[in-house]
């Protein structure tokens, strides 16, 4: 087992003072081992914590790296949920929901966002209604698109005892909306199918049931997913507070089978499994004999419970005999397991794997196809917790420059030149070309190339330049971007006073398309090549800024299990990862 710490971001003059440990860049490279990284399946990790600061979507590689942090402090009296690849307009983009989150529902948007990370297109619910947080789910090939959202009113609570004011409920609704006009094409609502008698959850009895009152309206049902059927068309939702999976005519919206362990209105058998408070029901297979989903089985609530550690499931039903059957179910490979008591997410992969987000405790979890486990994670300790975390892989190019930055420098002395680099979202690039001048308009000579570590690169030459760039560099030595040229500030002699380069006044950068192809030769990192290049004029005002949630931090190391290698990793949201 291997595991590594991730701590929090800190300042980059941390990083700076701790530069020469080289521990701010997020490697792991195994040489005892090379099974390990063959046991994941292809992609990324995407999530989207919530917690006290930096909330937001966020893209890691599966060793722990940052790729990605779409923290945006203009957003952060809103949560994101649900941050995923999705299919739209033909090519993969990112979705998620954004907006504000309440007592256990929310109200927002669905956001669509392309490969360079514009929002391109924002999704709304219709019919007076807000998408709440538990779904926003594009099908047809991006054409229309899946909401929850919750409304209330007044309703008559006084079988259930309670009285003593005007009582209101909570319903639980979905819509199906035409992407590009809004037009809601299909909308159901519990109320009008399912009875509050059906309920698990008492009015008062949970952090997130209501007690009836206008201020909190009971929320008897609480509906957390919709999926839809490529096949029949037909609608599977999950509804937390009945525990219970329905699967919902799309002509008149009635109820066609209810799966449940027991209780009111279950259509099948279920023996030798049970599962209650779930989250996340998927179709797998649907034909005219069988049904299989997945689900993600909390088995508890938080104030009660029917197992001891949370799972993933995959449900068999056979329409003839109405049986369900349990197929396979996926535990945390952590000692005792977890209990999620809320939210959480079962990804079922390609190859067979399963990918699972574990809620309210932040952490995430991979199997592969013949049950083993090759990947766990945690990202934070309460109240950091995380609704859904999905795999899949994902090309983006940012419209960003690479981002640069460099330590004051002892010129002429022999201090050497650090320079940390990155590019927020890039996930071609393969290396760093670093090019340096006494001029901001050139010639630049090219400094060295490094190989891309992590979310930010490290880079040293022992001479100083007073002007710099980055290039950054393909697996096919192709030329992506260059960031911004940046002036290196340089120190007196006695290391005590800063004598600031001339800042220019216009950051010339080089495209892509204009780098000379000398600028490409290989140049070994250190050492000063004959190659020059001048940048092109450019109406670039300063370099590009570093990212808020840069990984310039100084990171925890820990004891990677029975090799004994010590691994440093450092990114936004405090992480440990273990790969089993």
């Amino acid at each position: 087992m291997y595991g590594f710490a991730i701590p929090a971001a800190v300042p980059w003059l941390l990083a700076a003072v701790l530069a020469n440990d080289n521990i701010s860049e997020p490697t792991s490279t195994y040489f005892s081992n090379s099974e390990i990284e063959n046991g994941f399946a292809p992609g990324y990790i995407f999530i989207a914590p919530y917690g006290p600061i930096q909330r937001g979507p966020y893209i890691y590689n599966k060793f722990g790296d940052l790729v990605w942090s779409g923290y945006d402090a203009a957003y952060q009296m809103n949560n994101t949920m649900d941050h995923k690849v999705c299919t739209y307009d033909g090519s993969d983009h990112l979705c998620m929901w954004r907006g504000s989150q309440k007592q256990g529902y929310g109200l927002g948007d669905g956001i669509i966002m392309n490969s360079s990370y514009q929002i391109v297109k924002t999704v709304a619910c219709g019919n007076g209604k807000h998408a709440d947080i538990h779904e926003f789910n594009l099908i047809n090939g991006g054409k229309s698109a899946l909401f929850t959202a919750y409304n209330w009113f007044q309703y008559d609570l006084a079988a259930f005892n309670i009285t003593g004011f005007p009582t209101w409920i909570m319903q639980g609704v979905f819509q199906e909306v035409e992407v590009e006009t809004g037009t809601v094409l299909f909308e159901w609502s519990s109320i009008d199918h399912v009875s509050p008698a059906n309920s698990y959850v008492a009015a008062g009895s949970s952090d997130v049931s209501g007690n009836g009152s206008a201020q909190a309206p009971w929320d008897y049902f609480h509906i957390n997913a919709v999926d839809k059927s490529s096949a029949t068309g037909r609608y599977l939702i999950s509804a937390r507070h009945t525990s219970s999976v329905y699967l919902i005519s799309p002509d008149d919206g009635s109820i066609i089978w209810q799966l449940s362990s027991g209780g009111p209105g279950a259509s099948f058998t279920s023996s030798g499994f049970n599962f209650s408070f779930q989250h996340d029901a998927r179709f797998i297979l649907e034909n005219s004999t069988h049904t299989i989903i997945s689900l993600f089985d909390n088995a508890s609530n938080g104030f009660n419970r029917t197992a001891t550690e949370s799972s993933g499931m995959v449900i068999a039903i056979n329409l003839d005999t109405k049986a369900a059957t349990l197929v396979s179910q996926t535990f945390a490979p952590t000692p005792g397991g977890i209990l999620s008591d809320s939210q959480g997410n079962s990804q079922v992969l390609a190859s067979g794997g399963v990918f699972h987000g574990w809620g309210s405790f932040p952490a995430i979890s991979e199997t592969n196809a013949a049950g083993e486990a090759v990947l766990y994670a945690t990202f934070g300790a309460y109240p950091v917790m995380n609704y859904r975390a999905y795999t899949a892989p994902w090309v983006a190019t940012p419209n960003d420059k690479p981002a640069l930055i460099a330590q004051p420098q002892q010129q002429n002395a022999s201090t050497a030149l650090n320079v940390y680099i990155s590019w927020n979202g890039a996930t071609e690039v393969q290396s760093w070309r670093l090019w340096g001048s006494t001029s901001d308009s050139g010639p630049f000579h090219i400094l060295g190339n490094v190989t891309k570590k992590g979310f930010e690169t490290h880079f040293t030459h022992a001479n100083y330049s007073s002007f710099i760039f980055a290039e950054a560099v393909g697996g096919s030595g192709e030329s992506w971007a260059n960031s911004s040229v940046v002036p290196v500030d340089s120190l007196r002699r006695n290391g005590t006073t800063v004598i600031p380069s001339s800042v220019p006044e216009s950051s010339s950068v080089a495209s892509s398309n204009s780098m000379s192809s000398t600028a490409l030769a290989t140049v070994v990192p250190g050492e000063t090549a004959a190659t020059t290049v001048t940048t092109p004029d450019s109406t670039a005002t300063g370099p590009a800024p570093v990212a808020t949630t840069s990984s310039t931090a100084a990171a925890l190391a820990q004891e990677a299990g029975p090799v004994g290698k010590t691994l440093a990793l450092c990114i936004a949201v405090g992480v440990m990862f273990v790969f089993v």
